[in-house]
């Protein structure tokens, strides 16, 4: 590892400004994109604490600080995509009462779920676990730790060949998709934290070819389980809804083009291994 220049310090420190102004927020209005932020920043920071341990006191402690804060925002985050996807999707079905009423029930079910979502951040924000991973924040905030710059190349090799890894004995099954979706967000981050040092590092361009492939990777099994998400709650209100009724027959037209959809990209993302 080298020293670099401060520019890893200085990643950490602007994504830790940003989450910390996001989890400030709590209590008051919290948008999509406040939440988004948040969270992308929050999950930089994990990966910058994984990627250089060694470098942050009490690296466990620290990853947990942050997922205390991470976790709550989750929900608010499900919430928001499943209502940006679902509605975009319903807008695709034949017109009329069917795609009417399934319109109506989502909306209506989507904004109480994010309304208790945001209810049990708020409840999170009153425990001990939150005030540590905003003490945290606020500590690398003002003065962000100092991280050298480990082997690129070494690094990011090493996770993508655990993507690939699940990828391979996935057999197609979203919650192991879900697995490697997890591990690729890890590259992806691992290599943006690595893009941070200086531009004259040998291993630049591998660095930025790494990060394009872990994006498009991360995308590509994020729509899975997104969709596996939203493929859950409409199975849940089809199940509760009267039999032959119009919100029924819509939302069952649109599991069953939300399921094509999955199989097409999961079968993208087997083949891609």
């Amino acid at each position: 590892m080298s020293d670099g220049d401060g520019s890893l310090a200085v990643y950490v420190g602007e994504h830790a400004c940003r989450a910390l102004d996001g989890i400030l927020r709590v209590g008051a209005e919290l948008p999509v994109e406040i939440v988004h932020g948040t969270r992308t920043s929050l999950r930089r920071l994990r990966a910058a604490v994984r990627t250089v341990p060694g470098a942050v006191p009490d690296a466990a402690a620290a990853d947990a600080a942050l997922q205390a804060l991470a976790l709550p925002l989750g929900e608010v985050r499900d919430a928001d995509v499943l209502a940006a996807l679902l509605a975009s999707e319903a807008e695709d079905l034949e017109p009329g009462p069917a795609r009417s009423a399934a319109q109506a029930l989502l909306e209506d079910e989507l904004r109480s779920r994010r309304r208790d979502a945001l209810a049990a951040v708020e409840a999170a924000a009153g425990t001990g676990a939150w005030r540590e991973g905003a003490d945290l924040l606020e500590a690398w905030c003002r003065t962000p730790p100092s991280l050298p710059v480990p082997a690129a190349e070494e690094v990011l090799d090493r996770a993508e060949r655990k993507v690939v890894r699940r990828l391979e004995t996935s057999g197609g099954e979203p919650s192991r998709l879900h697995a490697a979706r997890k591990a690729a967000k890890r590259w992806r981050y691992a290599a943006e934290l690595l893009a941070a040092a200086p531009d004259d590092a040998p291993s630049h361009e591998h660095i930025e070819a790494a990060r394009v492939r872990a994006e498009a990777m991360q995308e590509l099994l994020g729509g899975v389980q997104d969709l596996e998400i939203a493929h859950g709650l409409l199975t849940e209100l089809v199940t509760a809804a009267d039999d032959g009724s119009p919100a029924r027959t819509g939302l069952e037209q649109l599991r069953t083009r939300l399921s094509a959809r999955q199989r097409e990209l999961i079968a993208r993302a087997v083949a891609s291994s």
